[in-house]
């Protein structure tokens, strides 16, 4: 196998397909499946540790106010008038400034965010498709654009179930959305 799996991924019949029909085109590149299926609470987790690392929990009172009070707890912030998930502050500024991460529950983007050339401030970002167990990344190590390469090979085969990929370079992984079964 080229492909393994980090201990406690999450694993899905589509993940399972897609890493399965890819092993091959990752001969010579040995790689680590890094993230598969994940719940609400595992979303917001990995939300927690950003804000955390790029100190926004210091930014934004609600969160320490609200901190475990569940993902979709709301706050009213009277600077703005109006109530929000006690992340969805946080979460926005991580993708300002540049930190990709889909809420754990569908959410507004508070702040600038620009992905694919327009700025996504006032839409609604769906939950990740991590979520619904369509979604898996291989971590890059030192090689992420050879891994990106093999990827896309992979997907113009037509055989791997790959739905789109997409390079995350501040997880230092590529991220892979896979095709629903049925």
């Amino acid at each position: 196998m080229n492909l393994t799996y980090r201990e406690n991924v999450k694993k899905t019949p589509a993940i399972t397909r897609c890493v399965e029909m890819m092993d091959k085109y990752f001969d010579g590149c040995p790689s680590q499946i890094t993230s598969g299926l994940r719940t609400p609470i595992d979303q917001l987790t990995i939300i927690l540790k950003k804000m955390a690392e790029y100190k926004l929990d210091e930014n934004f009172l609600e969160i320490k106010k609200c901190l475990g009070s569940g993902v979709e707890h709301t706050v009213h912030i009277e600077e703005l008038n109006r109530d929000l998930y006690w992340w969805q502050r946080a979460w926005s500024k991580l993708l300002n400034v540049g930190y990709i991460v889909n809420p754990p529950v569908p959410a507004e983007v508070l702040f600038d965010y620009v992905d694919d050339g327009r700025n996504k401030k006032g839409e609604v970002i769906q939950m990740s498709p991590h979520q619904r167990g369509l979604a898996l990344d291989i971590g890059g190590g030192s090689d992420l654009l050879e891994k990106a390469k093999r990827v896309l090979k992979a997907k113009e085969s037509g055989e791997c179930f790959i739905k789109s990929f997409r390079i995350e370079s501040k997880n230092n992984a590529v991220h892979v959305d896979t095709v629903q079964i049925g």
